[in-house]
């Protein structure tokens, strides 16, 4: 009997401690209108790299798109597909992973690097799929520092091969003393990254509640999207 008290015991226990943590993540979510959304966001920078022509049609657009249980927007030239705020870009994660997507995503965010002063020197790429042994090697060298994204890798690296650009490119900006960092949003050929500093993230972390949509960083994004670290 005491045996069957203390289980029930521990049960009841890990009930309310569960229902503890919930309702603590629940009152961790700020609610906050569309226009006080968007006017913290500017307090804190947002759209400090945004062309000024452009900033009153980025705003208006999330005030208008404005949906916290669903995803941040942006506005992207028709043309080069780049953010017109230099943040949010689109990432498909099966495209990075593909031969050439890794640089290719370099250039597709080289605007934002130029924009923040992040410098990205390539100065060794190696990228080869052994039929062989049916696995992928793949490391590139930039600022000096060479990086493996893949070693001996079988499989489909959708999730890692973002979750490797984000790593890299994270280091470096810390290395050189950039505030930015990327975080990550949805997967797979939905996903998306984002340039922020960590005040804008703490504060769209504490507004936006979908996990699948929202901003994450680098090492909550693998959790939520299954995504292994690399040995």
């Amino acid at each position: 009997m005491k045996k069957l008290g203390l289980i029930f015991g521990i049960i009841i226990g890990l009930i309310v401690f569960g229902a503890f943590k919930k309702k603590s993540k629940e009152n961790s979510i700020q609610k906050v209108s569309a226009t006080e959304f968007v006017a913290q966001l500017e307090k804190l920078g947002y759209y400090k790299y945004a062309d000024e022509k452009n900033i009153d049609s980025l705003k208006n657009d999330l005030i208008e798109n404005y949906d916290p249980t669903n995803e941040l927007v942006s506005i992207w030239d028709d043309d080069t597909s780049v953010p017109l705020d230099y943040r949010y870009y689109w990432c498909d994660g099966e495209t990075v992973y593909e031969e050439g997507g890794f640089t290719e995503l370099l250039e597709q965010v080289k605007p934002t690097f130029d924009k923040i002063g992040l410098t990205i020197n390539i100065t060794d790429h190696f990228e080869e799929w052994d039929d062989k042994n049916e696995w992928l090697n793949h490391r590139i060298t930039i600022n000096g520092t060479e990086y493996v994204i893949f070693k001996n890798f079988k499989g489909y690296g959708w999730g890692e091969a973002v979750m490797r650009f984000a790593q890299i490119i994270n280091q470096e900006a810390k290395k050189q003393g950039i505030k930015e960092r990327i975080y990550l949003a949805s997967g797979g050929n939905d996903g998306r990254l984002i340039f922020l500093t960590k005040e804008l993230y703490d504060y769209i972390y504490s507004v936006y509640t979908n996990e699948q949509w929202k901003p994450l960083e680098v090492t909550e994004w693998m959790k939520v999207m299954s995504v292994k670290p690399m040995n």
